[in-house]
């Protein structure tokens, strides 16, 4: 029946499309016969059965205002408990030779919802990257492919996996090519030149496909400049908005400095223009620019960088820690930027995540929600990790603010809210344990937090928690056997009428995972 149900999809015109984008991604890469044969292939087919029962399968999708929940995949006639079966084949594979190496992780995540039959359907996976060096010491291409689900806005309910109907979801499909020169002046300078094809699509209502040309130079000094290095820096992204006919360009000339006081510790000094051609609505969009700071390096476990500088938008940061011990890594980031979501695609949250792919891993992190806008982002991410003989722990923290420097207009049709809602502020963490209670046998559990906060918005907010807990059996080498137990719950003081909009929702899925 399962399989008679799955035929009816328009699976030919679904895998088409897949593999057309493939190609053209990779293309260059898999005409190198050559290099090809001689690397090494790595490929790990398997196949994932679950079965989920919910007794909320919207989230609480119904009480959204303005009818978010048709803008995503999955917007109407579902309503209550459920019971989704996955059928999940994946085929995952790595190839690297001496001047090449490509990478990819594919699944077909065929849902079936027995209460919403309607609502039945396949969704694709994907992440791959490549690179090949095509002409010694000189010339090579990377590629990526990505195709996702996203979350498209921060109002609506949040999820990381497709068996919940939020209405609040859409395909995204991230593509990339990169041919770049690449020289060596001796020990005097080192180059490099990189052009950069990247286009982003999805379905969603109000959300512009784009496509960005970026071009890139770097010129910086060899070895031979031992006490005072230098370096030149050009960049310049174009990003195409289709069906609004608008190309944003992004530019600047940068000019950087680096004095090593000692072997361990460096002075830093940067200094250029940026000129920017979008239409912004807080003022001049382009300007001087500078930056000064240091780096660090104690010893071979510990590295800090930090800069502090001037850029059109005002005082300008960035710093990043790294400590290592045997049994902990600690890493800190803080980076701020003028972007856009074709820029930031692939960078961080559902995008690129090769763990997403699992049923079992559903945390919440950062969203790269959907929006056709420039926007001034500052990001921050802490992580901690132990590692012992049967325990491991990872503690995350990250906040991420967005500040849009276009116009609303581009967001009318995406949104369908008032606009306010774009200023916006992300706050959490999460908290992941995994003990390894026999060789064959792992309990894993997890609690994630974020709050979003809509800074225009008289302090709106939603609260989104979600707590894990699974079983992991090895039965065989090849077999693999999952219990899990799923708690959601979103808080929200952003009311309709004289209703929260809230939800809870309980899950409980079990699965088998077969190799070949």
């Amino acid at each position: 029946m399962w399989v008679l149900l799955l035929m009816s999809f328009s699976i030919k015109q679904k895998i088409d499309t897949l593999f057309i984008h493939l190609s053209t991604a990779f293309v260059f890469f898999l005409m190198q016969v050559g290099y090809v044969a001689a690397g090494e292939w790595e490929f790990d087919p398997s196949l994932t059965v679950s079965e989920t029962y919910t007794d909320n399968v919207r989230l609480g999708g119904r009480l959204i205002p303005g009818g978010i929940g048709g803008i995503g995949f999955g917007g109407a006639g579902s309503e209550g408990g459920d019971m989704i079966t996955q059928i999940n084949p994946r085929l995952s594979f790595s190839g690297v030779g001496k001047r090449y190496e490509i990478r990819s992780d594919y699944m077909m995540n065929n849902l079936i919802f027995a209460q919403n039959s309607n609502l039945t359907r396949i969704r694709h996976r994907l992440n791959a990257t490549g690179t090949a060096e095509i002409l010694k010491d000189l010339f090579f291409v990377d590629g990526t492919a990505r195709i996702l689900q996203q979350n498209i806005s921060l109002l609506a309910p949040q999820t990381t996996s497709n068996i919940f109907v939020t209405g609040n979801r859409a395909n995204l499909r991230v593509y990339s090519v990169s041919p770049y020169l690449r020289h060596r002046f001796g020990n005097f300078a080192t180059t490099e030149a990189r052009y950069t094809w990247s286009k982003v699509e999805s379905g969603a209502n109000g959300f512009r496909n784009s496509q960005r040309d970026g071009y890139q130079f770097r010129l910086n000094s060899g070895e031979r400049f031992g006490k005072l290095g230098w370096g030149f820096n050009y960049n310049n992204d174009r990003i195409h908005l289709k069906r609004f006919n608008r190309t944003i360009e992004l530019e600047r000339y940068i000019g950087n400095l680096r004095y090593n006081l000692t072997s361990r510790f460096s002075l830093t000094a940067t200094g250029g223009y940026e000129r920017n051609s979008f239409v912004s609505i807080r003022g001049k969009p382009s300007s001087p620019t500078w930056t000064v700071g240091f780096i660090w390096a104690p010893n071979k476990r510990t590295d800090l960088k930090f800069s502090a500088g001037q850029r059109f938008f005002g005082d300008t940061y960035s710093a990043s820690a790294n400590y290592r011990t045997r049994l902990t890594t600690w890493r800190v980031l803080y980076s701020e930027d003028i972007t856009t979501l074709n820029q930031q695609a692939g960078q961080f949250g559902s995008f690129g995540s090769l763990g997403g792919l699992n049923v079992g891993n559903l945390a919440l992190g950062l969203s790269n929600f959907l929006s056709n806008r420039v926007f001034l982002q500052r990001r921050f991410n802490a992580t901690v990790t132990l590692n012992g003989s049967r325990n491991d722990l990872t503690l995350r923290l990250f906040q991420l603010k967005r500040q849009p420097y276009t116009s609303e207009e581009l967001d009318e049709d995406l949104l369908g809210f008032p606009l306010f809602f774009n200023d916006t502020k992300q706050l959490g963490g999460n908290v992941s344990w995994r003990y390894r209670v026999s060789p064959k046998t792992n309990l894993n559990m997890s609690f994630s937090f974020i709050r979003y906060d809509f800074l225009s918005a008289n302090s709106r907010r939603n609260d989104n928690l979600i707590f894990t807990a699974n079983v992991t059996r090895d039965f065989f080498p090849d077999l693999t056997g999952m219990l899990q137990y799923m708690r959601i719950d979103r808080l929200s003081n952003i009311q309709q009428g004289s209703q929260n909009i809230d939800l809870s929702a309980n899950a409980v899925t079990v699965s088998l995972t077969k190799h070949f």
